[in-house]
């Protein structure tokens, strides 16, 4: 499992969801969520729109699912 998908995961039982309550709320399917939860797909390489709505879903910071640290993303910027 990549760095994403055990972010996405640990996120979404954290907060007591279903995957099935992330796809919905998200507006994707399950299927499509599950592939980014099982590492089959990386959100950071998905639309920026999609990768927001399942972020705001999981109340996660965009900048780090999709970058390891601070310091990675401003060389990504830059």
């Amino acid at each position: 499992m990549n760095r994403e998908a055990m972010i996405l995961k640990t996120r979404r039982i954290e907060l007591g969801l279903s995957q099935t309550d992330v796809a919905l709320n998200s507006g994707i399917s399950i299927q499509q969520y599950q592939k980014f939860e099982y590492g089959d797909r990386k959100l950071s390489n998905s639309s920026m729109v999609l990768g927001l709505r399942i972020c705001a879903v999981l109340e996660l910071d965009p900048y780090e699912v999709a970058f390891e640290s601070e310091k990675d993303w401003m060389k990504k910027i830059r």
